[in-house]
């Protein structure tokens, strides 16, 4: 479902060009769930945003299904492909309520039976009839970010592109989420990719990773290579002991306590 080959994004900036992604290649079969994982600023996002044309590419090849990138992006790769953000606040329309974020890419796109779509919609993601009128200010955090997977999923695309959707939410909303996922990636066989720098994260929906740093993929392994800790790469072994977290160890020779 998605080809990426050679992958390189540019950035023009004061002090010349920044190549925030360079030569990235992998690709992601029709169904399958596929993360991409690294710390903040190693170029995850950005791969999200070239493959929706949101940021300049400067080399290699893009294909999603039938979309070859370069080629003129019209409106059924935009249906075809759907992205939610990382900031559930930011990328809801303030002054619209959760009815006009839902109605609007059903207008755009001329699809019908909008009232019977939007309430389907609202109950897909776990939210009543009670919030459709509501404003992005009357809602929390998971529940900003369940709208916004509504309006993602309410063209219905084959494609969904996720931008650390939970790291803005409570741990015990983001487990929600993460479950509201897993259920609509069975119940649609959606293919998604999955942007995160919390391997846990990614290892609860994905089946296969690409480690990402400094703008390249150094490492591409299945869930349960990585999980039997069966990596080839210093960084990703970084990136296992950060998961794994701190333990507690009594330093018998000074009476202290260390955190390993």
């Amino acid at each position: 479902m998605i080809d990426v080959n050679a992958l390189t994004v540019r950035f023009r900036t004061k002090t010349g060009d920044f190549d925030a992604v360079r030569q990235a290649s992998f690709h992601v079969d029709e169904g399958e769930v596929f993360g991409l994982v690294g710390e903040s600023g190693s170029g995850k996002s950005t791969i999200l945003r070239a493959l929706t044309g949101l940021a300049p590419v400067a080399g290699g090849h893009m294909k999603i299904g039938s979309h070859v990138h370069g080629e003129k992006i019209d409106r059924s790769f935009r249906r075809d492909v759907q992205m939610v953000f990382q900031d559930p606040y930011g990328s809801l329309h303030p002054r619209f309520t959760v009815d006009q974020t839902l109605r609007e890419p059903l207008t755009i796109n001329g699809i019908g039976r909008q009232e019977e779509r939007i309430v389907d919609a609202l109950r897909e993601v776990g939210l009543g009839p009670a919030y459709r009128f509501r404003y992005p200010h009357q809602l929390s955090g998971g529940q900003r970010q369940r709208v916004a997977i509504a309006r993602a999923l309410i063209v219905e695309p084959r494609v969904l592109l996720l931008d650390e959707p939970t790291s803005a939410l409570d741990v015990s909303v983001q487990a929600e989420i993460l479950n509201l996922l897993r259920r609509l990636h069975r119940e649609r066989n959606l293919t998604m990719m999955l942007v995160s720098h919390n391997l846990a994260v990614v290892g609860f929906l994905c089946l296969r990773v690409a480690v990402m740093r400094n703008g390249e993929i150094v490492e591409q392994r299945d869930i349960a290579s990585i999980r039997a800790q069966q990596v080839e790469h210093e960084y990703t072994r970084s990136l296992l002991l950060a998961t794994t977290g701190y333990r507690r160890k009594s330093a018998r020779a000074t009476g202290a306590d260390t955190l390993l």
